[in-house]
């Protein structure tokens, strides 16, 4: 083990970087000892070069002793006192150029970790490599290097810690990865670092919510990615309370607060099916497309009557504006005219006219008028499913829960369990669709193109909804 001296001019200096460095520092491991002040009330400021030398010989049990200094008559006053010292004990001193602060800290974790000697050094050396390439500064040998595996296992983790792999769970992950015989690369978003190193690790800078993959090969690459993941399970040593839990964040929709477990779902399309279609089978298509079109009229009708008895008469309304679009003859006809010059299915046909008219309403200027595109897809998947015999698609929560999708149709949100969700959140959507409008009468909080709420949640979790803010707070 590699113990450590800090010689300062200031006593209350050199206790805080001792307090400082004891945080990287668990159980048995390495020595730290102060030189530091002169023994003078009214001149407390100075080095004393036997101080040094009795700090040296207090910690000269180890296999070497690195020491740290912070200007002027502290390296005078070390150097003396390698000249003071037994010349065996003093051939396992070296007295480190490294800024006070930061080498000490990166030292320790080096030392802690088993470390050599010239290891150790290193690392106190290399200290201020994360500092100076954050701030843009120094040569680009600054950076980390690339360290990719040829081969090997990997464990991946997203960082729940508020603060980020910062220096006290770096040190944790340093010291919990330093007994493997392996190879191990830790790699974020295409940056490889060596995890056994603190200086690596900060150059890495790794955040809330970055995603982390150490990379393991050799004999213990099994072990060492089994360490990780129990290390990380615990979040690198530190308590994430539930106010530190990741939140997503959003658009929100309706102003109220709800908590329960999430359910995922997903928007649902019908397959498609274009298809040709001879001379012969045009007449036909048409009848079909006919029949679907009075299937769907004949739901709108009956969503108006439920949205009436559930909401009111205003919100009713929409799927009465709904009906008179799908019903205008106009618009069937160029479905049924796309059928007889192109030859193809009504599915086809229905799907390109509708396709183009929502297209016509995201390109409009007025936000509430381009928020219209939804019920127009709306009612075109609904005609689809009665072309293809397929069921009107349903989502039934097991127990009530934060409904998680991509978006959400108008005639969706009509037919939910009010007791069953307990909020919406949507990773596209819109603030003005009639979905939105719809949940917000319905008295279901809602929040809208919170982007990765998909990808960052998993059914069952627990989770807060505030839709007043617009964020969704996790836990774990």
């Amino acid at each position: 083990m590699i113990n450590i001296v800090v010689v300062s001019h200031s006593a209350l200096l050199a206790r805080g970087v001792e307090q400082l460095a004891r945080q990287m520092m668990r159980g048995d491991g390495c020595k730290l000892a102060l030189a530091a002040g002169v023994d003078d009330e009214e001149h407390p400021i100075g080095t004393d070069a036997v101080k040094v030398m009795e700090a040296i010989e207090a910690v000269a049990d180890g296999d070497g002793v690195l020491v740290l200094m912070d200007l002027g008559s502290a390296l005078l006053s070390a150097e003396t006192a390698l000249d003071l010292l037994d010349p065996d004990l003093a051939a396992k001193v070296r007295l480190c150029a490294a800024p006070l602060v930061e080498g000490t800290l990166a030292a320790v974790v080096a030392a802690n970790s088993g470390a050599s000697l010239e290891q150790v050094v290193a690392e106190a050396q290399g200290a201020l490599q994360a500092k100076q390439a954050q701030l843009g500064e120094g040569s680009p040998a600054g950076k980390s290097a690339a360290l990719p595996l040829a081969q090997g296992k990997s464990a991946t983790w997203t960082v729940q810690n508020p603060h980020g792999l910062h220096a006290r769970p770096a040190a944790r992950l340093v010291e919990t990865l330093a007994p493997f015989k392996a190879e191990l690369v830790l790699e974020k978003q295409g940056q490889c670092v060596d995890p056994r190193s603190l200086n690596q690790l900060a150059l890495l800078q790794v955040r809330h919510g970055d995603t982390i993959r150490l990379i393991a090969d050799g004999a213990q690459a099994d072990e060492a990615l089994a360490a990780f993941k129990a290390l990380a399970e615990q979040h690198f040593g530190e308590t994430v309370s539930e106010r530190q839990q990741p939140s997503l964040h959003g658009i929100p929709v309706a102003e109220s607060v709800t908590s329960g477990p999430v359910f995922q779902a997903h928007s649902f399309w019908p397959p498609t099916a274009d298809r040709r279609i001879g001379a012969d089978e045009v007449l036909g298509e048409q009848q079909r497309l006919r029949e679907a079109l009075q299937h769907t009229l004949s739901d709108l009708n009956r969503l108006a009557e439920r949205t009436g008895t559930l909401i009111g008469k205003p919100q009713a309304a929409i799927f009465g504006a709904h009906s008179m679009l799908l019903d205008d003859p106009d618009l069937q006809q160029a479905a049924y005219t796309r059928i007889a010059q192109q030859l193809c299915c009504a599915e086809q046909a229905w799907r390109q006219v509708l396709e183009a008219i929502a297209e016509e309403y995201r390109e409009l200027d007025d936000d509430y008028m381009r928020a219209r595109e939804l019920d127009v897809r709306d009612m075109l998947r609904r005609t689809l499913c009665h072309l293809q015999g397929l069921p009107l698609p349903a989502i039934a929560l097991a127990e009530p829960s934060i409904l998680v999708m991509d978006e959400l149709m108008p005639s969706e949100v009509v037919m939910l369990d009010n007791g069953a969700v307990l909020g919406i959140c949507l990773s596209g959507g819109n603030a003005l669709s009639h979905s939105a409008i719809l949940a917000k009468a319905m008295g279901i909080p809602m929040v809208v193109g919170m982007q990765d709420c998909l990808s960052k949640t998993r059914s069952g979790q627990k989770a807060m909804l505030d839709a007043a803010r617009g964020v969704l707070q996790l836990s774990h």
